[in-house]
């Protein structure tokens, strides 16, 4: 099949070091017919990981996708932990970024792809989601076994008491403290659109370039200590229960779906290769090469909203 003619590749990997054989070509049907048999021929334990290619079909980027936020800008670099405990400046960077971020994230609803996943644990095909997403784009699409490696945009904590509010909240405090900025948001829609929307990156801030040096933000309301979003950051760990938590709801489940992920973040590539370890079967549906690639044994080259609509379809 000509490239460009839109009919999607399955591919086959039979072990760690061989090359990606196409073994079928065809349709969106063809493609969702054999993820409806990998995951009948497992009886209902797949548990499924999902990265950032999942909520793109939401207007959120992801970072390594044809759209992502490294194609756009080659030399963005997402805040690191150090940086955002570091000097008052960084927080404030940070903060203005995310001011301006908050309401296109809080806005995105759940896709095809979200839908068809809570579908597919409502009628026991998979046992339950691990996502790399801090978006909460899964609970709202009703998943209700999903367990958030990363974190959630939706909640700020404070980092030595671990006071929570939520972002909502926060946010409504950051328009109180800044609001000359919060008038030209409000005054200039299109412009936050044209500049600051097509820019939202998948943590929630944005690409700005306007000086943040008199960017306020609160303190801990009960103790002044640090607030954070709870999220996971770059050069950060992972939270000990939630690792524990995700390795035991691979382990208790007999194969891995992974959706929407390159698995180019550790955390992500540590649950494949748990999977491969444990000799639990891998399919994996992704637009573009994946560092899994040599560890599975189903390979859909494709996006994921049209895939999964069709597999719901069929099991129906």
């Amino acid at each position: 099949m000509p490239p460009g003619s839109g009919f999607p590749t399955i591919c086959v990997v039979v072990g760690d070091n061989s090359a990606m054989q196409n073994v079928v070509l065809g349709p969106v049907r063809t493609s969702a017919s054999r993820l409806r048999e990998f995951l009948l021929r497992n009886e209902g334990r797949t548990v499924v990981l999902t990265g950032a290619g999942v909520s793109t079909d939401s207007g959120i980027p992801d970072y390594r996708g044809p759209a992502g936020v490294y194609s756009r800008n080659k030399d963005y670099k997402p805040i690191q932990y150090q940086q955002f405990v570091g000097p008052h400046s960084f927080r404030q960077r940070y903060w203005a970024r995310s001011f301006l971020g908050w309401p296109q994230i809080s806005s995105a609803r759940p896709n095809t792809s979200h839908k068809a996943i809570a579908a597919l644990e409502a009628a026991s095909h998979i046992t339950g989601v691990v996502t790399q997403n801090v978006d909460g784009l899964h609970s709202a699409a009703g998943s209700r076994a999903v367990i958030e490696i990363h974190g959630t945009l939706h909640l700020v904590e404070c980092i030595d008491c671990h006071h929570q509010i939520t972002r909502e909240q926060f946010q409504t405090i950051l328009r109180e403290m800044n609001p000359v900025i919060y008038e030209w948001s409000r005054r200039h829609p299109g412009k936050i659109e044209s500049d600051v929307s097509s820019s939202v990156n998948p943590d929630g801030d944005v690409e700005i370039t306007w000086d943040y040096s008199h960017f306020q933000y609160p303190a801990c309301p009960k103790c002044s200590g640090m607030l954070k979003p709870n999220v996971v950051f770059f050069g950060e760990n992972m939270p000990a229960r939630v690792r524990d938590a995700s390795f035991k709801m691979l382990d208790d489940a007999g194969a891995l779906l992974i959706i929407g992920s390159s698995l180019q973040v550790y955390s992500a590539l540590r649950l494949a290769k748990r999977a491969h370890e444990a000799g639990k079967p891998i399919a994996l549906l992704n637009l573009g090469p994946t560092r899994g690639d040599g560890m599975v044994e189903l390979r859909l080259e494709h996006g994921s909203s049209e895939v999964l609509e069709e597999l719901v379809g069929q099991l129906a």
